[in-house]
C-alpha cells in the first residue's frame, strides 16, 4: 500500500502544479512546454498507478499493459526533465548529444521495462531503473558543468531535487514494491516549475518584447557555447531609436501608444521570428542563431530602409531617426558586458553624428577603455572618499551680496579631478548616482548646520537631484531624515531639477515634487533653455526659481555674425520676460563679463551665478569668500 499513497501524493502535487501552470499562463516559451509535458506524463503515470492498486482491472493482460504504460510515461517524464535542464543551461547542445544522452537512454529504459513486464524478470526491470538513473545523472552532470549559465539558487535547488530523485529511484530499484520514483519525480517537477519565469514577466507589458534580464540569460548561455566551440559565431543586430520616447510624449497618451505599437509591429515584422530584446528605452537587439550572418544583414538592411520613412498615420505620423550596427561574436566582443558596451557606444556615436549605420570595428576602443576606468572609479567614489562638495555662490543684484549657493560634486582620483560632465552620466547609467547624491545631501545638510549659513546672509543651498533620485518613493523621507539629523529647516534646501530631463516628469517624480514642496523644500528648474517641454513644466510644477542656462546668456556676446547675435539676444530677452510673467525669480548662469551683467540688470534678473563673481570652490574657501563679500 506504500506505493498507492506515494502515487496519490504524486497525483495531487502534479495536479496542483498543472493548475498553477495555466493560472500563470506559462505556455509561451519552449521550456514551459517541456515542463508541462513532463507534468502530464507523471500525472498520467500516477493516475494509472492508483488505478492499478485499486485493482480496477483484474485481468493479467490489462495489468501488464498498465505496468508497461506506467513505465513508458515515467521514462518520458524523466527524459523531459533532463531536456528542460539542457534548455535552461545550454545554448546549443547539438542533436547528436541529445540523441546519445536523452533519446537513447529513454528508449533503452522503455525497452527493458517492456521486456521485464512480458517476462516477469526482476533483473530486466532493474536494468530499466539503471537507465532512469543514467538520465537523472545526466541532469546532475549538466547542472554541475553549466553552473555558470544559471543563478546559484536555481542550480542548487535543481541539483538537490535531482539527487533526491536519483536516490529514490535506487531505492525502488532494490525494492520495486515501494514505488517511490513517481513521488520523487513530482517533487522534481515542482522545483522545475518554480525555476521557470512567467513569460508575462519576461515579456515587457509596454512593448510585448523580451527584456534586458532575458537578454542577459540568453547571451550568457551563448557566450559559454562560443567558449567551447571556437569556430562558431553568433550575430547580433542592435537598433537605437533616437529621441523616440521623448517625441512620442508630444503626441498625447493615445497617439503615443498607437505610434509605439506601430514601431514595435514593424520591428516584429522585420525580425521574421528572430528574437527581439528591449535593452533599455529605445535600444533593441536582434539575436541570430548560429550561422546567421545572412539573416543579420537582411534584418539590418530592412531596419535601415524602414526608418527612412515615417511611422504611424494621420495626426500621429512622424519621422523617427535610428542607428543600427551589426556584431559578430566573439570576434567583436567575447563577453556580455563588452557586447553591451559596444551597443551603447554605437548608439551614442549614431546619435551624436546623426549616422544611420555604425561600423562597430571603427569605434574608438580607447575611449571605451577610458569610460570603463571612470566607471570603476565612480562606483568606488564614496567608499574610497574621493568625492568632495564644492560651492558656487549666487549673487543678488538687489541686495548686492551672496544670498545662496549651488552645491556641486567633484570627483578626484589622486591624479586630479574628473570633469562632472564625464563622470555624472556614467554614474547615472551604472546606478551609483543615488549613492553620490545621498553623499551630497548629507554634506550640504552638515555644512548648513555647522556653518550656520543664515548668520552669513545665505538663505539656502541648492542641490541637484537626478531622475533616479526623483523616482524613489522614499525620497521625501530620506531628505527629512537628513534635515532632522542636522536640525535645519527644509527651506534651507533648494532642490534643482534639470530641464533636459523634463520628459521623465511623470508619476512618482511629480508626486515627490509636490510632497517635498508641502514639506517646505523649494525647487529650481535648472538649465532653462536646453530641454524639451519647459513651458508646460513651468506652468505645472511649483518652481520658485528658474535658472537661465549659459547657452542663453553667453551667445549674444560670443557669436560671430550680427544676425545670430541679434537672434540670440531676442531669445534671452524673451526668456527673461517669460520667467517673470509666470511669477518665478530668475538666476542667470554662466555670467562672466560686466557687459553680460549690465544686460541682465536691464532685464530685471534677480540673481547672478558665474565666474564674474566666483568660481565653484571647496567649503572652507567658500565660507571665507562669502564672509568677505557680505561684510562690505
Amino acid at each position: 500500500m506504500q506505493g498507492y499513497f506515494f502515487d496519490i501524493s504524486a497525483f495531487m502535487i502534479v495536479l496542483c502544479l498543472i493548475y498553477a501552470f495555466f493560472l500563470e499562463k506559462m505556455h509561451k516559451i519552449v521550456e514551459n512546454g517541456v515542463v508541462l509535458s513532463s507534468m502530464i506524463c507523471v500525472l498520467m503515470a500516477s493516475t494509472l498507478g492508483v488505478l492499478n492498486f485499486t485493482k480496477t482491472f483484474s485481468q493479467p493482460q490489462y495489468r501488464m499493459l498498465f505496468g508497461i504504460t506506467i513505465d513508458m510515461l515515467t521514462a518520458f517524464g524523466i527524459a523531459l526533465m533532463v531536456l528542460f535542464v539542457y534548455r535552461i543551461s545550454v545554448y546549443n547542445i547539438g542533436w547528436l548529444k541529445y540523441t546519445v544522452f536523452v533519446v537513447l537512454p529513454c528508449v533503452a529504459d522503455i525497452v527493458f521495462c517492456v521486456a521485464a513486464s512480458l517476462t516477469g524478470s526482476l533483473m530486466l526491470l532493474r536494468v530499466g531503473y539503471v537507465w532512469d538513473l543514467l538520465l537523472l545523472l545526466t541532469g546532475i552532470n549538466i547542472l554541475v558543468i553549466y553552473k555558470r549559465n544559471s543563478s546559484l539558487e536555481r542550480t542548487l535547488m535543481l541539483l538537490i531535487m535531482f539527487v533526491i530523485a536519483a536516490v529514490m529511484t535506487m531505492v525502488e530499484m532494490m525494492h520495486p514494491e515501494v514505488e517511490l520514483q513517481r513521488f520523487a519525480l513530482s517533487l522534481l517537477i515542482a522545483e522545475e516549475f518554480f525555476c521557470l519565469k512567467n513569460p508575462d514577466e519576461q515579456y515587457e507589458p509596454e512593448t510585448g518584447l523580451l527584456g534586458m534580464e532575458s537578454f542577459r540569460e540568453s547571451m550568457k548561455r551563448r557566450f559559454f557555447y562560443l567558449e567551447k566551440h571556437k569556430e562558431a559565431s553568433i550575430y547580433v543586430v542592435a537598433l537605437a531609436v533616437h529621441g523616440a520616447e521623448t517625441f512620442m510624449k508630444l503626441l498625447g497618451d493615445t497617439n503615443e501608444i498607437k505610434l509605439r505599437e506601430n514601431v514595435i509591429d514593424e520591428l516584429v515584422r522585420i525580425a521574421g521570428g528572430t528574437p527581439i530584446y528591449r535593452l533599455s528605452k529605445g535600444v533593441y537587439a536582434f539575436v541570430m542563431q548560429e550561422e546567421g550572418r545572412d539573416e543579420a544583414i537582411r534584418i539590418q538592411n530592412s531596419l535601415n530602409e524602414r526608418f527612412k520613412s515615417t511611422f504611424g498615420r494621420d495626426a500621429y505620423e512622424m519621422e523617427i531617426h535610428a542607428t543600427t550596427c551589426n556584431m559578430e561574436l566573439p570576434e567583436m566582443a567575447d563577453t556580455f558586458q563588452g557586447m553591451v558596451d559596444l551597443i551603447y557606444m554605437a548608439a551614442k556615436e549614431g546619435r551624436m553624428k546623426a549616422k544611420a549605420v555604425i561600423d562597430v570595428k571603427k569605434l574608438d576602443r580607447e575611449h571605451d577603455m577610458y569610460v570603463r576606468e571612470i566607471d570603476e572609479k565612480v562606483r568606488n567614489a564614496v567608499s574610497q572618499g574621493n568625492l568632495e562638495v564644492y560651492y558656487q555662490p549666487i549673487f543678488s543684484i538687489k541686495e548686492k551680496k551672496f544670498v545662496s549657493a549651488e552645491a556641486l560634486i567633484r570627483l578626484h582620483d589622486g591624479d586630479g579631478f574628473i570633469p562632472p560632465d564625464v563622470f555624472i552620466p556614467i554614474a547615472e547609467s551604472n546606478g551609483s548616482i543615488i549613492e553620490i547624491d545621498e553623499f551630497v545631501m548629507q554634506q550640504v545638510c552638515r555644512m548648513i548646520s555647522d556653518r550656520k549659513i543664515e548668520t552669513l546672509g545665505l538663505r539656502y543651498i541648492e542641490i541637484n537631484l537626478s531622475v533616479p533620485d526623483m523616482i524613489q518613493e522614499d525620497l521625501p523621507d530620506k531628505l527629512l531624515r537628513y534635515v532632522d539629523m542636522y536640525h535645519i529647516h527644509p527651506s534651507q534646501i533648494n532642490i534643482e531639477i534639470t530641464e533636459t530631463s523634463a520628459d521623465t516628469f511623470t508619476g512618482m517624480v511629480e508626486e515627490n515634487v509636490r510632497k517635498l514642496s508641502r514639506l517646505g523644500f523649494n525647487f529650481t528648474l535648472d538649465d532653462f533653455g536646453t530641454g524639451y517641454s519647459s513651458l508646460s513644466r513651468i506652468i505645472m510644477m511649483p518652481f520658485d526659481i528658474i535658472k537661465m542656462d549659459k547657452t542663453l546668456v553667453q551667445p549674444p556676446y560670443s557669436l560671430d555674425r550680427e544676425k545670430e547675435r541679434n537672434n540670440a539676444m531676442t531669445l534671452l530677452e524673451g526668456s527673461a520676460d517669460l520667467i517673470h510673467r509666470v511669477g518665478s525669480e530668475t538666476v542667470a548662469e554662466g555670467v562672466e563679463t560686466e557687459e553680460q551683467l549690465n544686460k541682465l540688470k536691464e532685464l530685471d534678473t534677480e540673481f547672478i551665478q558665474g565666474f564674474y563673481f566666483a568660481r565653484p570652490m571647496p567649503e572652507s574657501e567658500f565660507i571665507n569668500v562669502v564672509k568677505a563679500k557680505n561684510k562690505r
